[in-house]
């Protein structure tokens, strides 16, 4: 009995063994297909992009061709103009030889000027070889794009990238310098251009009493922080996806904050435009050993189906707006006032609020810039009427919460 028992435990378990062997099988195909399907695809977008570079090679180099024959026939144009002069000139020195001794000063300088031909002649083939050989400003080469990031990394921080998929969108990368420090303006030292003494009566240089002694080399200035610039095309709604991705990374966990170009935290605004741009930033703290630190920035900017993320390192701290100075006991407004005010004035029926209660709520709220007290309102049988903010600038608001948004109201 116990043997048969143990039997049908052992075919259970050997049941469940060969279920479970069958799924990691069948799981294992499943992620071979997935490989090779995301392998397929990674060398279709490769694919893509070396025919679009050859594309681009093949217009360059023809561009360079009928460049370099441009150069060749004006050269051609510019040696045969040149030889016919100097054939003209060779033909009048040689008249000039005729004219006996009276004549013998303008044979010399046919001569000179016969030598300076060719010279000429020279130089414009110079110039036509320093032309065929890519002597005038290069072109830029076109960015390639890049694998859509899941980070960025920003002096060394990672930070999570713009949400974005789709075989569709392309995506730049590329670095933006800082500007160059502006160059101090020249000092002549009371000198004109020619070295002469200015009016101020100092000596030329070379000369006793008018050595000067060598300027000090400048200082070389820290150069700013290379930003890095991300461009995203081909989006369908960039404006939902910044706007977006500019709340998910305003949370706590992520430490973002909205600012404005002086680093001063903002509130959001009501609404964006189909075209425009956020900044978001945070403070980084130092390490233990003093380095590090600063302050990173996202500026996100938005037009038609592209949007950018320029990673930068500005200078200062976010901060918070400097608190307001409080106002004076005669416009300040407090729980006596509401108490007293007509009820008609909140919304309210009835001709006094004594015929309601008032309880303050724990904590406040920033409204417009102000610092607001949360008051809940109560009629009787303790039925909610409506939540007041009272601000510290002498304001009253209500709270509209079928449209999740606050209004004021005039006192009297």
């Amino acid at each position: 009995m116990k043997q048969d028992k143990a039997e049908k435990i052992i075919q259970k378990a050997e049941r469940k063994a060969a279920k479970a062997a069958k799924q990691v099988e069948l799981a294992g195909k499943k992620a071979e297909a997935a490989k090779q399907k995301q392998a397929a695809r990674a060398e279709k977008k490769a694919a893509q992009v070396a025919k679009n570079a050859e594309k681009k090679a093949a217009k360059h180099a023809k561009k360079a061709e009928q460049a370099t024959k441009k150069a060749q026939l004006a050269a051609q144009k510019a040696q045969e103009k040149q030889a016919k002069v100097a054939a003209k000139i060779a033909a009048k020195a040689l008249e000039g030889e005729e004219d006996g001794a009276g004549g013998k000063k303008k044979k010399g300088k046919k001569k000179l000027l016969l030598i300076l031909i060719p010279v000429a002649v020279a130089a414009i083939g110079a110039g036509a070889f320093f032309f065929l050989k890519g002597g005038g400003e290069e072109e830029e080469a076109p960015l390639e794009p890049i694998p859509i990031p899941l980070e960025y990394l920003l002096n060394e921080v990672p930070i999570t990238a713009l949400p974005v998929t789709g075989d569709e969108v392309l995506v730049y990368q590329e670095e933006v310098p800082p500007e160059p420090p502006a160059e101090p303006e020249a000092q002549d030292g009371g000198k004109d251009e020619a070295g002469t003494p200015g009016e101020d009566g100092g000596a030329p240089a070379g000369e006793e009493g008018g050595e000067e002694e060598p300027a000090a080399a400048p200082a070389e200035e820290e150069l700013g922080f290379t930003k890095i610039l991300y461009r995203y095309e081909g989006l369908k709604n960039p404006r939902s996806l910044a706007t977006a991705y500019a709340a998910v990374m305003s949370t706590e966990d992520a430490g973002f904050s909205l600012v404005d170009e002086t680093l001063l935290r903002i509130d959001p605004p009501e609404s964006y435009g189909e075209s425009g741009s956020l900044q978001l930033a945070r403070n980084i703290p130092a390490g233990e050993d003093g380095t590090g630190g600063g302050v990173q920035s996202l500026l996100l900017s938005w037009e038609g189906t592209s949007c950018s993320v320029l990673l930068d390192m500005p200078e200062g701290r976010v901060h918070d707006p400097k608190p307001e100075a409080p106002v004076s006991g005669s416009t300040r407004r407090g729980l006596s006032d509401l108490e007293a005010i007509h009820p008609s004035k909140l919304g309210l029926p009835g001709e006094s609020m004594e015929a309601y209660s008032m309880i303050p709520q724990e904590g406040s709220v920033r409204i417009a810039g102000a610092v607001c007290m949360r008051v809940n309102i109560y009629s009787a049988g303790n039925q909610f009427a409506g939540s007041y903010f009272l601000s510290n600038d002498g304001k009253l608001y209500k709270l509209d919460e079928a449209a999740n948004a606050v209004v004021e109201l005039e006192w009297e």
